[in-house]
């Protein structure tokens, strides 16, 4: 064969390869240029999960500045204490400095404070955190001024409690774990001593019947802890997408409704603590050397919440003024 007949032969194999190499770098180009889908589901300006949901620059700006926040706030263990509040719970003298406090008399936790991310609901709540506490985020809601107090079950009372849900979602997503507390949740001693490691979920409850395990409890989302596994995302998830059926109604009473649907279809393994150690006014046990926590659930209305849990606090500083009398 001659050396121009060899030429010929290479010339459609040298074409080939070049064609080839040149729709592999397209798409290579294609898979890596495209948008991740990943990303957290934008509450939509209704208060509902979004159908079909989109980001703004500025929401995932947000959320970049929160997972920051989280990296900043964690133990060493990824875990951190979230709470809410909005500019009537933050005013001065009013519930966000009752609960700061309380972490200050407490039995040696104030230490917790270098892991609690206070969330504002509006810019005055925010800027009242910034002269109080160290980690401090905004959370700019949709279309709601969630500033001042709301009547319970109100729309803006429904988008303020589920507004939580969403970071909860957005916490795990982010290999966190989270203990979060109602502002007007008082903390006597350290109530993670209270959670066991065998539950995916650890709720509080309004009534507590002797069994953790019990379905039957009367759950209260006013503390509750939770583990960044799939299963828990997935919840949550099903958690919000369930608000659907119930519009007009909170979180926890969803969650009550739907609790032995999501045990049964996510193989849910939850832990409902008793109201001995996360103590409430619904189902009252004030034994100062059990409790942990004590929330003014239960009660209606920012000023009435304020009295009677001041009288829980000042009850608290009686039972340790009279154990450092009895060391003596």
């Amino acid at each position: 064969m001659t050396s121009e007949s060899i030429n010929k032969t290479k010339r459609p194999i040298i074409h080939y390869v070049i064609g080839i190499t040149f729709l592999a770098s397209v798409l290579v180009v294609y898979v890596f240029t495209q948008p991740s889908t990943k990303f957290i589901d934008r509450v939509a300006r209704d208060g509902h999960v979004a159908e079909t949901p989109s980001r703004t620059a500025e929401e995932e700006s947000s959320d970049g500045n929160f997972a920051t926040l989280l990296q900043k706030a964690a133990t060493d263990d990824k875990i951190v204490i979230i709470t809410e509040v909005n500019e009537a719970f933050a005013a001065p003298n009013s519930m966000l400095d009752l609960f700061l406090e309380s972490f200050h008399n407490g039995d040696n936790i104030v230490h917790l404070l270098d892991h609690l991310i206070i969330v504002a609901m509006d810019q005055k709540a925010f800027e009242k955190c910034k002269s109080v506490h160290r980690h401090c985020y905004l959370h700019k809601q949709l279309g709601s001024d969630l500033s001042s107090e709301k009547a319970y079950l109100s729309k803006d009372y429904l988008d303020l409690v589920w507004s939580k849900v969403r970071l909860w979602q957005f916490i795990l997503e982010q290999g966190y774990s989270f203990l979060f507390t109602d502002v007007d949740a008082m903390w006597f001693r350290n109530p993670f001593r209270h959670i066991s490691v065998y539950a995916d979920l650890t709720l509080a409850t309004d009534v507590f019947y002797g069994n953790p395990e019990d379905h039957n409890n009367m759950p209260n989302t006013g503390l509750v802890f939770a583990k960044p596994t799939r299963k828990n995302i997935e919840v949550l998830k099903y958690l919000r997408e369930a608000r659907r059926r119930f519009p007009t109604t909170n979180e926890q009473t969803v969650y009550d409704k739907i609790k032995h649907e999501l045990v049964s279809k996510f193989q849910l393994k939850v832990q409902y603590v008793s109201t001995a150690y996360w103590g409430n006014f619904c189902q009252p046990q004030k034994d100062f050397s059990k409790l942990s926590t004590f929330h003014a659930c239960c009660r209606a209305g920012l000023a009435i919440k304020l009295a009677h849990i001041k009288s829980v606090i000042e009850e608290w500083k009686v039972y340790k003024s009279i154990l450092r009398v009895n060391l003596f």
